[in-house]
């Protein structure tokens, strides 16, 4: 293995800064050990080695004049597939977009350009980005790093595997139902999934021909790193207002200035009603809290009002169709929904899942996420932060999509191992992150589920960075070996 590769994004930034290192020395090593891992696990499916080089020369130059563009300058990071990069294809894994073509780079991207990123490739993405596994009609199909008969999660599995597998030290994933999170748990490394409205969503997803226009509910734009730090980096970079972007309005931040573990207020339940998690995430959860508390950390046992988990479901049921399908055509629409059925939402009666195309349905859903929001709000007001499940258990092994779970004798739908977990703060609009807290006995990387009251990112990663901190024994770093 290379001297570069497991440094994060902060350590390689600073190497070239203080001139210890090159960005062509250090974009060449990331290259080499894409080429030699990536065939086993499909995680990058566009390398432009050759651009990438290019620019990597482009800043030594510049860093040879004292002149830096930014705190990533010559730091190499892929992105997802779906996101706008001028010249290269985001065809969402899909038959239906496989020749489309960015015509520019999304606002995302173009900020993390402008901060000195090399963007070396584009990561695996489940078809149309509906699925916690990576597979399509386009790329083959991406693996686990720790055990590649398991899934990497999804639908940005090929940037948790990328990570994980030492490919890059950054990556810029995307969520609409867990799709940064997921993954960043199932290959054990940190994912962010920022306040909705707050990144902007200009180049965000491929827009069909003759498409007039593309809203981003519940989706957004969130980095994926090794450690918090580097989230923390990234996420500084993206979020914020852009002229092309009106939705995203200045915010003014609470950035936490040294604030210590007794000042946390910490609320954390196991499970929610009807989904309760497997043992081994029952006793992580609880070991994970009861090691907060001897840490001086000001933990209770607390969640919002039992139905308020369930109407947040139902929210994201009934608006997320009318979002995966705005762009697609009539004729289509009756084929793709019951693909769906089919498949993805196979076994978890997808008749509540029914696509309510008039302004009336879409209205009266606004409103009933603006009241889901203000009731997580008001549960917020009495707690700092929430911890709670990120699922079922860590990650299960690839399988056909829609193929039922039979876990402790029990059959469980397919889509209930992690959606129910997730998608409820992409209905309320809530940032997220994942925690990783290490391997289980099987070797597989688990975590826990940060949540935060809106515009809480400053507080959740400040947090972040104190566990990392008090814990290191008790959260080990993760790190795939071939």
């Amino acid at each position: 293995m290379g001297q570069f590769i497991y440094k994060s994004a902060t350590e390689l930034a600073r190497l070239i800064r203080a001139g210890e290192a090159s960005s062509t020395e250090i974009v060449q090593e990331h290259l080499t050990h894409i080429q030699k891992h990536n065939p086993g696990l499909n995680a990058i499916v566009a390398l432009l080695e050759e651009e990438a080089l290019k620019a990597a020369a482009e800043c030594d130059a510049e860093a040879s004049k004292g002149n830096f563009r930014g705190p990533l300058h010559g730091v190499p990071m892929t992105v997802k597939e779906q996101y706008w990069l001028e010249g290269t294809r985001s065809t969402l894994n899909s038959r239906r977009l496989k020749n489309w073509v960015a015509p520019e780079d999304a606002i995302v991207v173009s900020r993390l350009k402008k901060a000195g990123a090399i963007i070396v490739g584009k990561s695996n993405v489940a078809k149309d980005l509906l699925d916690y596994q990576i597979n399509g009609d386009i790329y083959p199909e991406g693996k686990n790093p720790y055990n590649q008969a398991y899934s990497p999660g999804g639908s940005s599995g090929g940037a948790s595997a990328a990570l994980a597998s030492g490919m890059v030290p950054l990556e810029l994933g995307g969520d609409f139902g867990g799709s940064i999170r997921i993954p960043a748990n199932f290959c054990g490394v940190y994912g962010l999934k920022p306040t909705e409205n707050t990144i902007p969503g200009y180049g965000n997803a491929p827009k069909p021909n003759g498409s007039r226009s593309h809203v981003f509910h519940m989706a957004v734009a969130g980095p994926m790193a090794r450690t918090p730090d580097d989230l923390e980096l990234a996420w500084n970079i993206i979020r914020g207002p852009h002229k092309r972007d009106r939705t995203v309005p200045p915010i003014c931040w609470n950035e936490p200035s040294g604030k210590q573990p007794s000042e946390y207020r910490i609320a954390w339940t196991d499970r929610w009603p009807g989904y309760e998690p497997g043992k081994e995430i029952l006793n992580l959860i609880r070991n994970f809290t009861e090691q907060l508390r001897q840490n001086g950390f000001q933990v209770e046992m607390a969640a919002p009002d039992e139905s308020l988990h369930e109407r947040s479901l139902a929210v994201y049921k009934k608006l997320s169709l009318q979002l995966i399908l705005q762009d697609v055509p009539v004729f289509f629409k009756p084929l793709m929904i019951n693909s769906l059925k089919r498949g993805f939402l196979k076994g978890i009666g997808s008749v509540q899942w029914k696509l309510r195309d008039s302004f009336l349905d879409y209205s009266e859903l606004m409103g009933q996420k603006a009241r889901i929001t203000e009731e997580w709000e008001g549960f917020f007001e009495d707690f700092d932060l929430l911890i709670c499940p990120m699922g079922y258990g860590p990650a299960y092994p690839r399988s056909k999509t829609g193929t039922p779970f039979s876990l402790n004798g029990t059959a469980m739908p397919y889509l209930n191992y992690v959606w129910p977990y997730t998608a409820c703060f992409n209905a309320s609009g809530h940032p997220a992150m994942n925690i990783p807290l290490g391997m289980n006995d099987l070797g597989l990387p688990v975590g826990v589920q940060l949540v935060g009251p809106y515009w809480s990112e400053p507080g959740m990663l400040r947090f972040a960075k104190l566990v990392s901190g008090l814990f290191s024994g008790f959260v080990p770093p993760v790190r795939y070996q071939k």
